[in-house]
């Protein structure tokens, strides 16, 4: 199989299981949020954003680093060099969070659930901070599938135990626990299939690390300060707010979270082929697949925006159940936020590539300033309004500045064309079906993609040529 059809079918499947991997995703919100309640899924937002914090200050950038330090070589020794350093990195960095989280709680004005909820969950967050920081060397094996199959059979697992919570019974810390045991099988799964091609071990080359250090410490920054703009809304939320008010605003929230692993297992792909093609000095190779990415992103964004606005409060309510049926409307503010992290990935990727990522410390900073200060003045004000829409205000920014920096170093030449294709495509898609008010909500759906799709074939947006423009712009990786 060449190399350009081995992407294909790489990406193919990934597309595919990441696909069904969002759809249980989905329904994992829909049984969590019924079993829990509105006040239990406050809760349960609250714990999940406090321990995710701890965990992004631990992560140090090591995912993107591994993964461009084992592009530039092909030698197996020096693979399992330093595939074993960084993941002992990782091991030692996520012990000591999983020990200073539980302990840090309990200097916040939160309570007794919140407090012994994060014993429970710092589990998810340990094993899931080794998987992704492995997943690189799938990543550059072009077996990135094998990936997304432990994280389908993690969900299945998941799945299974709270369909069994929602039948017979079940609380907040049953889910935390669960959720915790699901992941360390779900790491022993990854595990096995590495052993393909890492002998996975602990490593001490301290020569090594002081190198990584020196590499990730922009990168480690710029996740510090990406933490402070994508996690204090929930925290900020949770300390003015009820727990029934941040569940309303936590379960859209989900929704974004789930949707936005796309963009990062795409770019994930992606991003060797912006390595190579810039070592290379091929600029022509990066507009290519630039423009290829743009593309795919703009139609998958413009129809995740329609099919929203027409549909986000009776999906909230078929998800959740009456009692969020006010989170469909913090759902239209927050699928713009989504959709804004779908090219904002794109060029912070790219930003990496070209490493000039110390140039985008800056443009984090400020965003996450905007950010800070913009929670702390609305949040008390208008509550989760305030935090969806200085959500979208934070991402918006963060694309805009990517994409400045970017324009700097590359010569950039980007067609609009399909981007407006689409829009005018989905302009015509909520129209029609904005005027079907009394149709079911699945046969909307269902008009939805038929009436989308017809517009982007008669408005020429997707033809053979474009569709294989990313793989034919692949071929010499």
């Amino acid at each position: 199989m060449s190399v350009a059809n081995k992407i294909f079918t790489n990406t193919l499947w990934q597309v595919i299981i990441r696909a069904v991997n969002i759809l249980i995703g989905v329904i994992s919100l829909a049984l969590v949020t019924r079993i829990l309640g509105q006040a239990g899924f406050g809760y349960y937002t609250t714990i999940f954003a406090f321990v995710q914090i701890f965990m992004i200050l631990a992560d140090f950038g090591l995912y993107l680093t591994l993964l461009h330090d084992i592009s530039t070589t092909t030698d197996r020794q020096e693979e399992n060099k330093i595939v074993n350093n960084i993941f002992t990195i990782r091991v030692l960095a996520s012990l000591l969070i999983i020990i200073l989280a539980p302990i840090a709680v309990w200097f916040f004005p939160y309570d007794l659930a919140v407090k012994q909820g994060v014993l429970y969950f710092v589990g998810v967050f340990f094993f899931n901070s080794l998987i992704s920081t492995l997943t690189a060397v799938f990543s550059k094996k072009l077996e990135m599938p094998k990936v997304a199959i432990v994280d389908f059979v993690n969900k299945i697992f998941y799945i299974s135990f709270l369909l069994y919570y929602f039948y017979f019974g079940g609380n907040l810390n049953a889910i935390l626990l669960t959720n915790s045991i699901t992941s360390f099988l779900a790491f022993i799964l990854l595990y096995l299939f590495l052993r393909k091609h890492v002998s996975l071990n602990l490593a001490w080359d301290f020569s090594y690390w002081k190198k990584v250090f020196h590499t990730t410490w922009p990168l480690a920054v710029t996740v510090v300060l990406n933490l402070v703009y994508f996690k204090a809304d929930t925290l900020i939320l949770s300390l003015y707010e009820s727990p029934e008010t941040v569940g309303l605003y936590g379960a859209p929230y989900r929704i974004l979270e789930v949707i936005t692993t796309f963009p990062h297992m795409f770019m994930s792909l992606i991003l060797p082929i912006f390595t190579a093609a810039w070592v290379a000095k091929n600029t022509e190779k990066i507009n290519q697949t630039l423009q290829s990415t743009f593309d795919f992103f703009s139609i998958l964004g413009v129809l995740m925006i329609v099919g929203t606005w027409l549909l986000s409060t009776p999906m909230m309510i078929m998800l959740s159940g009456q009692e969020f049926a006010p989170s469909g409307a913090i759902l239209n503010v927050l699928i713009l936020a989504t959709v804004s992290i779908f090219f904002g990935t794109l060029y912070t990727y790219l930003v990496v590539a070209l490493k000039i990522q110390k140039k985008m410390i800056k443009y984090f900073f400020l965003a996450a300033i905007i950010g800070l200060l913009g929670y702390i003045i609305f949040i008390p004000r208008f509550s989760y309004w305030g935090a969806a829409y200085m959500t979208l205000v934070v991402e918006v920014l963060i694309w805009v500045f990517a994409y400045y920096l970017v324009k700097k170093h590359l010569p950039m030449k980007l067609n609009l064309s399909v981007l407006f294709k689409a829009i005018f495509s989905g302009l015509v898609t909520f129209i029609l079906v904005w005027l079907m008010k009394d149709t079911n909500i699945f046969l909307k759906f269902i008009a939805i993609i038929f009436i989308y799709i017809l517009g982007l074939y008669i408005s020429r947006a997707v033809d053979k040529k474009t569709m294989i423009k990313l793989i034919k712009s692949q071929k010499d990786v």
